[in-house]
């Protein structure tokens, strides 16, 4: 990993360069981790001579013991990280992203300008390398490994809350940590009958009953990366009603992921996953974007929606993830992370076939 972090910091470097930075300061827990292999809070200033990492005593034995190639500075008990930055803060600084109040301190006290630009740390993580990859393979193919499971514990009377609470044990048995997110998402969805409908589901002490659509989205961390996936099953015998949405989105998503390709314009794939659902005639019921990127968030760039003309780059990672929501009724969607390399790969595998429970 030590090889894959210097190569990141040459990146982001050299980018601060091109706009007349020398130093770059990074704030956020996923940059930092990005650029040192430690996942937790401070200040990381990146320069030509190395890197330094400003952090609390609380922090300072694991940040020594997990950040690569690092000089990991402490504040004594009672002081800021950021109070150290004055002895070794020369210019104006590239900045990740940093609450508004924040920087008006940090400019205060290091008596330079701070130049917040995120969407620069976002460019560079959205290219995914080797060993990214196969951390999210690895997420990937233990998400699969809950899907199976689920179809194990779904039957008549289990709550939501109950399948939710065995998921994320068996999670973190895997080998997998809950994303770190904000209160619009939580790492797990399962949501069934007209809870379905609601793309973004709370769970619930609902239970299910024979009939019920069951829609089931997984998002969990491994290695700092995410990888997200969605499944939706019936328990009993499927309806013609739930068959054809089923079918519609199934087929939208599988010619979405076709559509992945290096040079694509990520609103394209989009327009296809829409335009066939809207054949069907369930467009009014396709309510969010085809997709979006996945790596140390599960939200990140690049963005598959109307209208996005960012073109998708060798090393990206996204999800590809139609759904029809018929409100008060029921929901469908199919989700998959999908990598795209010279050869576009699904990372996640878990049958796709309808599942009668």
């Amino acid at each position: 990993m030590i090889s894959q972090i210097l190569v990141r910091r040459k990146k982001i470097l050299l980018k601060a360069e091109e706009l007349g930075f020398k130093q770059v300061l990074v704030t956020g827990v996923e940059n930092i981790y990005y650029f040192t292999g430690f996942w937790g809070g401070g200040y990381l200033l990146l320069t030509q001579d190395g890197a330094r990492l400003f952090t609390g005593l609380l922090e300072k034995n694991r940040a020594s013991e997990y950040s690569f190639e690092t000089e990991v500075v402490s504040a004594p008990l009672g002081e800021s990280s950021f109070s150290l930055l004055k002895d070794y803060v020369r210019t104006r600084v590239l900045v990740d992203e940093i609450p508004f109040s924040l920087k008006e301190r940090l400019e205060k006290s290091l008596n330079v300008g701070l130049v917040v630009e995120p969407k620069i740390f976002y460019d560079v993580r959205k290219v995914k390398d080797e060993y990214e990859v196969r951390l999210l393979k690895e997420a990937s193919k233990r998400i699969d490994m809950l899907y199976d499971l689920s179809t194990k514990i779904i039957k008549e009377g289990v709550s939501e809350r109950e399948v939710a609470s065995r998921i994320v044990g068996e999670a973190i048995g895997l080998g997998l940590d809950t994303p770190y997110v904000n209160t619009d998402f939580t790492p797990i969805i399962v949501a069934s009958g007209p809870n379905s409908s609601l793309p973004h589901a709370q769970v619930t002490e609902r239970r299910f009953r024979r009939g019920d659509v069951i829609k089931l989205d997984f998002f969990f961390r491994y290695g700092g990366y995410v990888s997200d996936e969605t499944r939706t099953f019936i328990l009993g015998r499927a309806s013609s009603e739930f068959k054809n949405v089923y079918d519609a989105v199934l087929f939208a998503q599988e010619k979405g992921i076709k559509a992945v390709r290096v040079g694509v314009k990520a609103g394209d794939v989009d327009s296809m996953c829409r335009k066939f659902i809207g054949e069907k005639g369930y467009l009014e019921y396709f309510t969010h974007g085809t997709g979006h990127g996945v790596g140390l968030e599960v939200h990140e760039p690049p963005t598959l929606s109307v209208n996005q003309s960012e073109l998708l780059e060798l090393g990206n990672v996204v999800t590809v993830e139609p759904g029809v929501y018929i409100p008060k009724k029921f929901g469908v969607r199919i989700e998959d992370t999908v990598y795209v390399g010279e050869n576009v790969e699904c990372l996640t595998h878990f049958t796709k076939e309808l599942i009668e429970l």
